[in-house]
């Protein structure tokens, strides 16, 4: 089979065939692919509890709900919608779940019959939300954020925030449209705190040839002191993202205003002697660092340390 027949063939295939998310039609279609996706959803531990059962409601009904129906209204977010928001040719799902509360969430197709659900990207009962929209021939999406200190005031538009992410790295980040500088880092380091519930407690530090070395304290699948050296391809992307996320510009600190979270402690060391220190009680203080918060702790959670 030459290399033009198996292009033909591939073209032919997704436009007879499409994906799973391309055949959905109706919500209740939604619904049940969703629960295929991320069995959770369809698990009932409270049947007189209706605010944790799984469900779609149609938009106006949301709109209903919601105070912040108007903001939702003007800008025709809706209940669902197929769109390829990560630009690989292949139809992805945006959907706003009720879930113990109501938000925002993604299914991409990964192909091959894969798929990955990116969970409550945004608090639509918080006046958030997420849009798709075209920048540069682009799908990428418009989000509206509250950032709500501990010790906000009245004035919450003060702490709304309309930025752009793009899907980049597996997640979900702030999109960077500048030239990507290479900021030549030379290690990084993060710890991790214990939290109300079993959140990872680990310090992990990675430098730039991939020698890694773990302490894995509470609610890791390794405990104690190891050191291995890491697939280079993985380390290469975290420091990528590291650079893509312009990490010199963002903020030293960074807190939810909720309690009993756990708390990141993360070092970027440089060539040049320099060192990027950013506390984050919440691990949420941007995308981009969540998205980096989440890499790093699955490489201490998942490596075979021994």
């Amino acid at each position: 089979m030459t290399k033009f027949t198996i292009i033909l063939t591939f073209i032919f295939s997704n436009i007879v065939f499409g994906n799973k998310i391309d055949n959905l039609k109706t919500t209740k279609d939604v619904i049940e692919f969703v629960k295929t996706v991320y069995p959770e959803y369809g698990i009932i531990r409270y049947k007189d509890f209706k605010y944790g059962i799984f469900d779609i409601n149609s938009t106006d009904s949301i709109y209903s709900q919601l105070k912040c129906k108007e903001i939702f209204r003007i800008d025709e977010i809706k209940n669902w919608q197929k769109i390829d928001i990560n630009n690989d040719g292949l139809t992805d799902l945006i959907f706003i779940s009720h879930f113990y509360g109501y938000t925002q969430n993604v299914i991409i197709d990964k192909g091959k019959n894969e798929f990955k659900l990116i969970r409550n990207i945004i608090n639509f009962d918080e006046c958030e939300y997420i849009k798709p929209i075209k920048i540069q021939d682009k799908n990428q999406l418009r989000i509206r954020k509250v950032n709500l200190p501990f010790d906000f005031d009245d004035n919450i538009e003060k702490y709304i925030k309309i930025d752009t992410l793009t899907y980049k790295y597996d997640s979900f980040i702030e999109l960077n449209d500048k030239v990507i500088i290479d900021n030549k880092i030379k290690s990084i380091e993060i710890k991790t705190n214990f939290c109300f519930g079993d959140c990872p407690v680990f310090k992990l530090t990675i430098n730039k040839n991939g020698v890694a070395q773990f302490d894995g304290i509470e609610f890791t699948k390794f405990k104690g002191k190891s050191t291995k050296q890491l697939n280079q391809k993985i380390v290469d992307e975290i420091f990528d993202l590291i650079n893509y996320i312009e990490i010199k510009k963002l903020n030293d600190y960074y807190e939810v205003n909720y309690t009993d979270a756990s708390t990141a402690n993360l070092d970027i060391f440089f060539e040049d002697g320099s060192i990027k220190k950013i506390k984050d009680y919440g691990l949420s203080g941007t995308y981009g660092l969540s998205a980096l918060y989440s890499k790093l702790t699955q490489l201490g959670t998942e490596t075979e340390w021994e």
